[in-house]
């Protein structure tokens, strides 16, 4: 066996150990192949003289002179770093999550306000729309009540209602027009004294 084949089986077989304990040993193998050479023995004497790259491995893990790497070790400086790098990232995500809240969370009142604002004037506008509707809706029912009709031919138009009653629709019409209304405004106003309520207890927490 070659010098350089020697040697490569030697890095082979203690791939596991400590950089530094491999290193001295080539070293010391290195040097043991120089004196060979020098008393004129060729590389596959001197390799046969020192024995098997195999057994001179097994000679030192027998007397515990290489502290070599156990697979375990291996796997827990893998987890270690896997932690390391994950504990990394989970600070990376964190720290963007705080910037990001800390841009979006200015916005968010006035986001809030515009919402309230438009809801206000939607259900300002929704009744209005819903309180002429309904008083339309009445006069409607009310004049087409006041025409009398005759069913069938040949049959005299029926009786037409008493006054009482049609006041009494259409005052409940009237009414339910009002109270729709009514609850419309109110509800509009709710919502802006709510905007208002909140931008002076921003204010007033600014000047404090």
């Amino acid at each position: 066996m070659r010098e350089s084949e020697f040697l490569d089986l030697l890095r082979y077989y203690f791939r596991n150990a400590k950089p530094s304990e491999v290193k001295e040993i080539l070293a010391d193998y290195e040097a043991h192949f120089e004196e060979g050479k020098k008393e004129g023995l060729t590389e596959e004497e001197i390799s046969k003289e020192l024995g098997s790259p195999k057994d001179i491995y097994d000679s030192y893990q027998s007397e515990g002179v290489v502290d070599e790497k156990t697979k375990t070790s291996t796997l827990m400086d893998g987890a270690e770093k896997a932690a390391n790098a994950a504990g990394k990232a989970a600070d990376a995500a964190q720290k963007k999550l705080g910037e990001t809240w800390d841009e979006v969370s200015p916005k968010l009142p006035q986001a809030v306000e515009s919402t309230a604002l438009l809801t206000a004037r939607l259900l300002y506008g929704a009744g209005i729309v819903l309180a002429v509707f309904i008083a339309a809706a009445t006069i409607l029912i009310l004049g087409l009540l006041q025409v009398r009709f005759a069913p069938f031919q040949g049959i005299p138009p029926l009786p037409g209602l008493h006054p009482l009653t049609l006041f009494s629709i259409g005052g409940a019409g009237i009414f339910s027009a009002l109270a729709v209304l009514f609850t419309g405004i109110e509800g509009s106003k709710a919502l802006q004294s709510t905007v208002k309520k909140d931008d002076h207890k921003e204010e007033g927490g600014e000047g404090k």
